[in-house]
């Protein structure tokens, strides 16, 4: 008997590329999070109060050109922050935790799938969904301001767009690697999204205590730090009291070892070796 008669069809399609295979990973969390209901739900809402309300003041507002002291007020506001850590703790809730819990990662980096790969997928991926709310929508606040000024210096309101595509970049690479760490923690996806957006208001609680002794301590707050690290960003001056090397150290601490501590997770699970 042939293989024909039992209904098997060879396979004739064409396999991803090894180096482009965290491609399929990063479109796969896409996929799924924009089908999720509650993604869905915080994402529009933010949009409206974060995002379409400043649109609509600020270009009827009158004005000359897009500010840079505009764009990083109305980014470094707290409502901004708020629902991006919601997001981020959305996102991220499943993250790794769903692949930890039913042991598929396993599955994933028996394949020919580094450790690095499958990594920088979830990365790329929670990257692109952060950046639906903190990236694309000021893009196209900034371009409203811009296209209803009144005055002609057109460069100076590009360059400040420009600013804004790298200051929402950077809100979402800063807030994503610490919900990856919680979610590489757990196998429970709820306790990953709560613990994702409990530990940044942990932070914050921390370092207004802490403030009261010191203005140093004020540099643990992630929404302080998101805040002046878009003044950098825009080009505007810090405070007199932040200190640009306690702050750098701080958001490298933030950032780095959050990935590294997942990368050494999944190291310790015996995957890829």
């Amino acid at each position: 008997m042939g293989l024909n008669p039992i209904g098997y069809k060879p396979w004739k399609g064409m396999r991803t590329e090894h180096s482009r295979r965290f491609l399929v990973i990063a479109d796969s969390i896409v996929r799924h999070k924009l089908k999720s209901k509650g993604f869905l739900a915080m994402l529009i809402l933010g949009t409206i109060l974060v995002h379409v309300l400043p649109l609509i003041l600020y270009s009827l507002m009158p004005h000359e050109a897009l500010e840079a002291d505009v764009m990083r007020d109305y980014l470094g506001g707290g409502l901004f922050f708020i629902f991006s850590v919601i997001l981020v703790s959305l996102v991220c809730s499943d993250l790794l935790s769903d692949d930890l819990r039913s042991n598929s990662i396993i599955l994933y980096l028996s394949r020919a799938l580094r450790v690095e790969g499958y990594l920088l997928g979830k990365w790329v991926g929670a990257m692109i969904c952060i950046g639906l709310f903190t990236l694309l929508p000021p893009l196209v606040v900034g371009v409203a301001i811009t296209a209803t000024q009144s005055g002609g210096d057109y460069l100076a309101s590009l360059a400040v767009i420009g600013r804004t595509l790298v200051a929402g970049i950077w809100s979402a690479a800063f807030l994503v690697p610490l919900g990856m760490m919680i979610s590489s923690i757990t196998s429970r996806r709820t306790f990953a999204g709560v613990g994702t957006f409990m530990a940044f208001f942990t932070l914050m609680i921390i370092s207004g205590i802490f403030s009261e002794f010191s203005s140093d301590w004020s540099m643990l707050s992630p929404d302080l730090l998101l805040r002046y690290s878009q003044t950098v960003i825009f080009g505007l001056r810090l405070p007199s009291h932040a200190d640009p090397a306690l702050m750098g150290a701080v958001i490298l601490a933030l950032t780095v070892p959050p990935l590294l501590l997942v990368y050494y997770r999944l190291r310790m699970k015996g995957a890829g070796k």
